[in-house]
Parts: C-alpha cells; structure tokens; sequence
C-alpha cells in the first residue's frame, strides 16, 4: 500500500484526511512541516505528499523547496492544499515542483482523483491527462 505524507496543522481536516485515505493507502499525519522534514530525513520515504502552505515552524513552501533541493527526496510528488486561491502563491508552488495546488474547501472524491492522476502519470509520465 502506498504511503501518503500529509502535514496540516488543521486538527479536524487531519482527522478526514486521514478518513479519506485510510483503505486505498497508508496515510501518515504530520502537524508541521518541521515535524515532516525530520521525518523524512531519518529515510522514511512516501509515495507521495499532501502538504498545507500556512502552518507553523515550517511552512508548505519551505518544505517543498527542502524536498526539490534534496536529491532522495526531490522526486517525491507533492500535492498541495491551501485556503488561498491567490494566483501568485499558486504559481510559486506549480514552479517549486508541486504536482498540483488545491483549494480548500477541497471535494474528497477530487482529492482521490488528483492522487491517482498523480500516480498514473509517475507511471507513464508521456500521459497528457493533466
């Protein structure tokens, strides 16, 4: 089953997020990016992560610049969700590396789509189902 790495800050968004995708993959909850960084760096590898932009001691852009910097980490998929529909921040993210930016409220079954989008095109990465 593949891991998933989601680091949200949001207690009650922790607890469906995990609901979401308990049963189709491994979910790991982390409340920070700090917290996911130091996990990351004792060789924990996941299939993917889901990542907040505002939370504190690390925010979403500081671990996705740590993860694109990083060479075992770098090719790791990170989708992320933000409250923020700002273009700018959105765009920052698409440039860092993210394989997605999603607004919250977010629709669970559209979250499970991206994630499986993101997986296929791992796989096949000529796919244009983007």
């Amino acid at each position: 089953m593949k891991k998933v790495l989601v680091i949200e800050d949001d207690e009650p968004l922790c607890w469906l997020l995990e609901k979401i995708l308990t049963g189709k993959y491994d979910p790991i909850i982390m409340r920070n990016g700090l917290e996911a960084l130091s996990w990351l760096s004792e060789g924990n590898l996941p299939s993917l992560i889901i990542s907040d932009i505002k939370m504190p001691t690390l925010d979403g852009l500081e671990l996705l610049e740590n993860v694109r910097s990083s060479g075992i980490l770098r090719d790791i998929p990170v989708i992320i969700l933000s409250a923020s529909d700002e273009p700018s921040q959105r765009k920052r993210c698409i440039e860092l590396g993210a394989s997605n930016y999603l607004i919250k409220p977010f629709e669970p079954k559209l979250l499970i789509e991206e994630i499986e989008n993101t997986f296929k095109r791992l796989e096949n990465p000529l796919s244009i189902d983007r």
